[in-house]
């Protein structure tokens, strides 16, 4: 049973309105959501570009990873309440309000207990805990401000889907433009002023977060889905479904993110923050695809809807503008990452190269394992994602001691292209 049917449901209030019934179609969604991606992307190159130069290599790959570390403790510490949520609040303003409020008590304890964890973990003082191999290198103070972000990201992930669900595409695309436009203001800023350490990078991007949660708050306020009584009932509800996808979901994170950590372990920091710039830029790709998979989710998740046309014609559209977008980038890669990032990261060009066949392929996954979730079959894209991943950590154990960040991009984009291959094969099946 998927939250919001059944007893619950009916706990929670009847049908309602349409979520965003006058907001338009499908084209108009699309054209938004990409437009505003275009933007973002513009946005998250020139904030990166003046960390990597401000930080060097050292200093951006630590950064990379203390910002990476709090997103994937609170996509496992929210037990797929973003995608439940999105399923929720598209039902009713009613249930929107329960489950939002479920949220903010989740967020307050459940993140507010996993930031003490961690610190716990990595080990305060003289003391040296497990998370400290994972982060060689990395003070007290550093982890700190990058375990701080966990309460944050939490609320931040589960919010956004949940304005997807209630199908706010203005509001959501506006909340992550404001986050990456932010920290690009901020970042230039304190550049040009004082110089920037690691610390204030990590300072910064605190700050980013919480005004960003903010306007998330705002949004949903708006919207009349904003409420302050949890429903333990709902919350139970929730979770049963969202457990269902939270290992999938953790594992395609880990499915682009493991590379970094292993790049870190086995070669050190400055390669991880030359091949963090590859990783950057090859992803840009995975914006349009990302873009018309929160649509075609926004869509999916309304009972009585069948969106396997649309999602054919969503995954053949990536496939197309991603080959098309991909074939210059690749031409060009060696030379602009030298121009916009300096020598230091002069290496990052041929890795991105390397990169960019598999990121082009896991469009396909982008797109069609959201159908995978609002068609009822978490477990098949925790399958999928899994396998996914498990190759990912073979191929690159193999190919970092033998290529270094080279061999890190091949295995990568190997395991994203067999993943695609079986998401392929999963949704002919299923639709």
């Amino acid at each position: 049973m998927t939250p919001g049917t059944g007893s619950t449901a009916e706990h929670v209030g009847g049908p309602g309105r349409q979520p965003g019934s006058s907001s338009g179609g499908v084209g108009r969604d699309t054209m938004l959501t990409l437009g505003s991606r275009l933007l973002l992307t513009a946005v998250i190159i020139g904030a990166d570009v003046i960390l990597a130069r401000a930080l060097g290599p050292d200093g951006k790959g630590a950064f990379y990873l203390l910002v990476l570390f709090p997103s994937l403790v609170a996509l496992a510490v929210g037990m797929g309440l973003d995608r439940s949520l999105a399923i929720v609040v598209a039902r009713s303003r009613e249930a929107a309000r329960s489950g939002f409020a479920n949220v903010v008590l989740w967020t307050l304890v459940v993140g507010g207990l996993a930031t003490i964890v961690s610190v716990a973990l990595f080990g305060p003082g003289t003391l040296s805990g497990p998370l400290r191999s994972v982060l060689p290198g990395i003070s007290d103070s550093q982890f700190l401000l990058g375990a701080l972000a966990i309460p944050g990201e939490l609320f931040f992930g589960v919010g956004l889907l949940g304005l997807v669900g209630r199908r706010r595409i203005v509001s959501y695309n506006a909340v992550r433009l404001l986050r990456r436009a932010l920290l690009l203001l901020l970042t230039a800023s304190v550049v040009a002023s004082v110089g920037l350490s690691l610390e204030g990078a990590l300072a910064l991007n605190l700050i980013t977060l919480v005004v960003t949660v903010l306007a998330i708050v705002l949004a949903v306020r708006r919207d009349g889905s904003l409420g302050l009584r949890p429903d333990l009932a709902l919350l139970r509800e929730q979770l049963r479904f969202g457990s269902r996808t939270v290992l999938g979901a953790l594992a395609e994170r880990l499915s682009y993110r493991v590379d970094a950590f292993l790049v870190n372990l086995l070669i050190g920091v400055s390669a991880t923050g030359v091949y963090s710039v590859a990783a950057g830029l090859a992803e840009v790709l995975w914006y349009l695809p990302n873009a018309l998979g929160l649509v075609l989710f926004s869509r999916a998740v309304i009972p009585g809807t069948d969106s396997t046309a649309l999602a054919s014609t969503m995954t053949r559209l990536v496939v197309t503008l991603g080959i098309i977008l991909a074939l210059p980038l690749a031409v060009g890669a060696p030379a602009l990452v030298e121009w916009a990032y300096g020598q230091a990261f002069a290496g990052g060009g041929e890795t991105l190269r390397l990169l960019l066949p598999g990121v082009v392929a896991y469009g396909v996954v982008s797109v069609l394992t959201h159908f995978v979730i609002a068609a009822g079959s978490p477990g098949v894209y925790t399958w999928l994602v899994g396998t996914g991943l498990a190759l990912n950590i073979g191929a690159n154990l193999v190919a970092i001691p033998l290529a270094g960040i080279a061999g890190a991009a091949i295995a990568s984009s190997i395991s994203y292209s067999v993943t695609a291959v079986l998401t392929l094969i999963v949704f002919r099946r299923i639709s």
